[in-house]
């Protein structure tokens, strides 16, 4: 009998780890949700803004040099999320892939940011990169994918998770 108790609390357990990662930090999953405090957000947020065709290397290497006060913009309106935005290429043969060149960087503001990269070709790939961030001049970085940066309620779920695993693949034992 413990052992189905002990399924019972595992079904439990699951289904009140998927309703806290699907409502998690005030959000609903597929569509977007704003509380009353993020919509009268005051429009504060500095980003970096230039395009490698324009201010050329000072744009792409601006994590290097540091003080480019020249390319610092204020924010406006809906736009509310820094972006980097890095565009690349590689050549491969047979047995051989180089290593990524750069050929394009844009920083700026935007309302709407989707991490990560697409990729088109085979022989030659070209990259088109992504990171987003929203404190201030911290669009800095190169484009690459940024690390990821796991919350509290991400964490106590893997925490859970194991925990509930552990339980669920150990057999169960009966004191008869």
């Amino acid at each position: 009998m413990a052992c189905k108790d002990g399924l019972f609390l595992l079904e439990i357990v699951l289904l009140a780890a998927l309703l806290l990662v699907s409502y998690s930090e005030g959000q609903l999953t597929g569509k977007e949700h704003r509380t009353h405090a993020a919509a009268e957000r005051k429009d504060d947020l500095w980003c970096y803004q230039c395009d490698s065709i324009g201010e050329g290397d000072s744009c792409f290497f601006l994590n290097i040099t540091g003080n480019d006060t020249s390319l610092a913009q204020k924010c406006k309106d809906d736009r509310r999320i820094c972006m980097v935005k890095r565009f690349s290429y590689t050549t491969s043969t047979e047995n051989s892939t180089s290593q990524p060149k750069m050929w394009g960087m844009e920083r700026n503001c935007t309302n709407k940011c989707e991490e990560g990269c697409i990729v088109i070709g085979e022989r030659t790939k070209l990259y088109a990169c992504t990171t987003c961030c929203e404190k201030n001049y911290c669009n800095t970085g190169n484009g690459q994918s940024a690390d990821y940066v796991i919350n509290d309620v991400e964490f106590f779920l893997a925490v859970l998770l194991q925990f509930i695993l552990a339980k669920a693949l150990s057999p169960c034992h009966s004191t008869s």
